[in-house]
């Protein structure tokens, strides 16, 4: 029996983020996530992995065992996503945000003023 999950996409951050969803014969989707939260359903029937891609810089990937109805994840930037699964919601939030100019070091998050 085909089990549905509701995908919910969050952005952490205030900049938009252009966020790809792939799983071969699952799901293919290109979204922009700003302050609002994206969310679609889809229908799994067998064990599948899922790519999620933000801004392609960063990725996670999502493992989901049909048998034992579970999800893993990985991702080489854990820092840049929170992955959690309630029921059959599954949450991806990311807080990846592109440096702006690297000639302004690392001050991420700080204005600079003068000249």
């Amino acid at each position: 029996m085909a089990r549905n999950k509701t995908l919910f996409l969050y952005n952490d951050t205030k900049h938009d983020q252009e966020w790809t969803i792939y799983s071969e014969g699952v799901v293919n989707q290109r979204v922009t996530v700003g302050q609002q939260r994206k969310s679609f359903t889809i229908t799994l029937s067998g064990d599948v992995t899922i790519q999620f891609g933000v801004d392609d810089a960063v990725y996670l990937k999502a493992k989901y065992n049909y048998s034992t109805d579970s999800w893993t994840h990985h991702s080489d930037t854990p820092n840049e996503f929170n992955f959690s699964v309630a029921q059959s919601a599954v949450n991806v939030t990311c807080s990846y945000e592109p440096q702006m100019s690297r000639s302004g070091g690392s001050s991420r998050g700080q204005a600079r003023t003068g000249q």
